[in-house]
């Protein structure tokens, strides 16, 4: 019973997460139009999610190792829904990017959280589920696309998608099964993860993060609309199963062949489709078939979290998984940014090139971690 608690309440509230946070994407150029400002001020959201997602994952994350999983979780779910219903009341752009700020720090600190659940909870195939888990990015785009047929209006979008993460979410982690026992809340600090025990297991996790986040961050923001402009929108929602379908196998590989090698195999994927797509992506049709086997790659992504989480001790755990993956964060919200301004002239360009450098520095971060293991 107490597994299928705690499944059902990761589940849902990551699923909720990736509903709010995205819900913005469906109403770029609305929101652009009523604060009457370029579309590259509003695309500061983005990164703005990140930033707040890095402060937030370590701070609620040293939260998690001393309070327990279930409250901090039930902390995030608030502090992301109800930054989204006061981002429907925005005036400003400032209380905007207040608002986003605040979504970030609590969906990614959410997401860190669920990993170390995950690990707790199942003793075993945490990849595989780990995967199903990190697919849900596409399920609650999805829902955004979804609920925007119905709601198109910007401010009554974000109050809904606020008010069903509130209504929702806190139910779904209120029925959490502590997994912190409490002998085991003694105090640690973030300097632990450098003792000579953690030190190469953190640089090179953080390194292979960063990587991750570069190569996926694109996939999921910049994608669709180039789609749109080689008019190849029908193979959006392809790509998305395709990326879906790859988290899920990744991570159920990772569990059979192990994190290090399933990780090589794919970050080699990763480094040949962005080679392909650099020189050979010369006409539409093989430029979508080039960015699938890139969404393929991407799987690596799945099990990352799962993987930091099973490499500390449990009273370190969930601070480890959101310092690792604060790095990932900050670079990877700007991404898109980068990836833009590489392929300024021809976006498939940068989405090579960004694919190619961030598949290398996961490939040979994984060789390194191999040697250390």
């Amino acid at each position: 019973m107490n597994k299928i608690n705690n499944m059902i309440g990761i589940l849902l509230p990551f699923t909720l997460s990736a509903f709010s946070v995205f819900s913005i994407s469906m109403v770029l150029l609305q929101i652009t139009n009523y604060f009457k400002v370029p579309l590259y001020i509003i695309s500061f959201t983005f990164p703005l999610d990140f930033i707040g997602g890095a402060v937030g994952g370590v701070i609620l994350g040293k939260f998690a190792d001393k309070i327990g999983r279930k409250m901090t979780t039930i902390i995030s779910i608030l502090i992301f829904s109800i930054s989204l219903i006061l981002a429907s009341f925005s005036n400003s752009l400032i209380e905007l990017f207040i608002c986003w700020f605040f979504i970030g720090f609590g969906v990614n600190a959410e997401n860190g959280i669920a990993y170390a659940l995950i690990v707790e909870t199942l003793g075993s195939y945490t990849g595989s589920f780990g995967g199903l888990v990190q697919g849900l990015y596409y399920i609650g785009f999805g829902l955004d696309v979804l609920t925007y047929r119905f709601i198109a209006y910007w401010r009554t979008l974000f109050l809904i998608v606020g008010i069903i993460s509130l209504a929702i979410g806190l139910p779904s982690s209120i029925i959490i099964k502590e997994t912190l026992k409490r002998t085991q809340t003694k105090p640690v600090g973030i300097r632990n993860l450098f003792n000579i025990e953690y030190r190469y297991k953190t640089i090179l996790l953080s390194l292979i993060v960063i990587g991750a986040f570069l190569l996926s961050v694109p996939l999921l923001s910049i994608v669709p609309s180039f789609m749109e402009k080689i008019n190849m929108t029908n193979y959006i929602g392809v790509l998305s199963i395709v990326g879906f379908l790859s988290y899920w196998f990744s991570g159920f590989l990772s569990d059979k062949i192990g994190r290090a090698k399933n990780t090589l195999i794919f970050s080699s994927l990763g480094l040949l489709s962005a080679i392909l797509l650099i020189f050979f992506g010369i006409s539409s049709l093989l430029i979508v078939v080039f960015l699938a086997l890139l969404y393929i790659s991407s799987g690596l992504f799945s099990y990352d979290g799962i993987w930091v989480s099973e490499n500390y001790p449990i009273e370190l755990r969930a601070t480890a998984s959101n310092f690792v993956f604060m790095f990932g964060r900050l670079i990877g919200g700007f991404a898109p940014e980068i990836t833009s301004l590489i392929g300024s002239l021809n976006l498939s360009y940068g989405l090579g090139i960004v694919s190619a450098i961030s598949s290398a520095l996961i490939l040979i971060s994984s060789i390194i971690f191999t040697r250390f293991k």
